[in-house]
């Protein structure tokens, strides 16, 4: 008999394509709680969340047959959550614009109605701003929620190091987003956590 809790990843990926539904329900249990708390932090909203939970395994599942290429599974499935949240919250904010603009016809456009996809390409034009060593730390702190000492023991410097290329990486991108409006910072944030 398998014991799938001892399995790796990879090893219940393979399983899971041959449609072992004890390998997704173990992934499932492996991970659905680490990346549901990781989101809340970011955004609190939890019957939301849940539903896009469901929605990320939901489609594990339907590609169990095209998965092997997967190296990081908690990668891949952290970046599908994110990116559907990114496109809920890209939704809101058209539905939110759209709702404005039928109550008030001849409003003029507020300085905070910024387009998600307007934050996420200058997000990534400050990303390329840095250097290649300031990315690389910014990303491991927010992408892959890293502390300081774990971006220092992985890339063999020193805390202070670290600290230093953050602080040039959050000046960069205070400065790219100086004058944008409060929701583009909320915006800004949640790129910012999720890229």
């Amino acid at each position: 008999m398998i014991e799938y809790s001892t399995l790796s990843d990879h090893e219940l990926i393979v399983l899971l394509a041959h449609d072992d539904n004890n390998a997704f329900k173990t992934l499932y249990d492996r991970h659905a709680r680490v990346l549901y708390l990781a989101a809340f932090k970011k955004l609190p909203v939890p019957h939301l969340l849940e539903d896009l939970l469901q929605e990320v395994f939901l489609t594990l599942y339907r590609k169990r047959s095209s998965l092997s290429e997967i190296i990081n599974l908690r990668a891949y499935l952290h970046s599908a959550l994110r990116n559907r949240i990114l496109n809920e919250l890209r939704n809101s904010l058209i539905h939110e614009q759209h709702h404005q603009q039928l109550s008030v016809p001849e409003a003029t456009e507020s300085p905070c109605n910024y387009d998600l996809q307007l934050l996420e390409k200058r997000f990534g034009e400050a990303l390329d701003r840095l250097s290649e060593r300031s990315r690389e730390i910014f990303l491991l702190s927010r992408r892959d929620e890293l502390s300081y000492k774990e971006i220092a023991e992985r890339l063999g410097i020193s805390v202070k190091a670290v600290e230093k290329h953050m602080g040039k990486a959050l000046q960069v991108m205070r400065s790219e987003f100086k004058d944008y409006g409060v929701m583009a910072v909320v915006g800004l944030a949640m790129v910012e956590r999720w890229v």
